[in-house]
């Protein structure tokens, strides 16, 4: 399915949301780690649909990017580790901030949006 970044971002927007929930409860309690796996997964599918259709730009060089993260935190949480699945998450280079880059400006992707 092609879709406009405009329609990607808003379908990553509630999942991406639950990710960085999930993520940082996780590393408190251990009974939401199977949440985690499971937000992880529903990223992950959006992440992998093809992006031939979308423009060049943040989003689109980020996606391999984004996938490789969620496979860090999977084997993160795999091996017992949420609080490295979180650290992964939130690294300033790779992690999910390049993702809010691709998707600044739609709404729920900014302070004003």
């Amino acid at each position: 399915m092609a879709d406009t970044i405009e329609e990607r971002c808003e379908r990553l927007r509630q999942p991406v949301t639950e990710l960085v929930a999930m993520s940082m409860a996780a590393v408190y309690r251990s009974q939401d780690v199977p949440e985690l796996v499971r937000v992880i997964g529903v990223v992950r599918a959006i992440l992998a649909e093809d992006a031939s259709g979308l423009p060049a730009g943040a989003l689109r060089d980020w996606l391999p990017t984004g996938q490789r993260v969620l496979d860090r935190m999977s084997e993160a949480v795999e091996s017992g580790d949420a609080a490295k699945s979180y650290a992964i998450l939130t690294d300033q280079q790779d992690g999910f901030i390049r993702l809010t880059d691709g998707c600044a400006g739609f709404p729920g992707w900014s302070v004003t949006g």
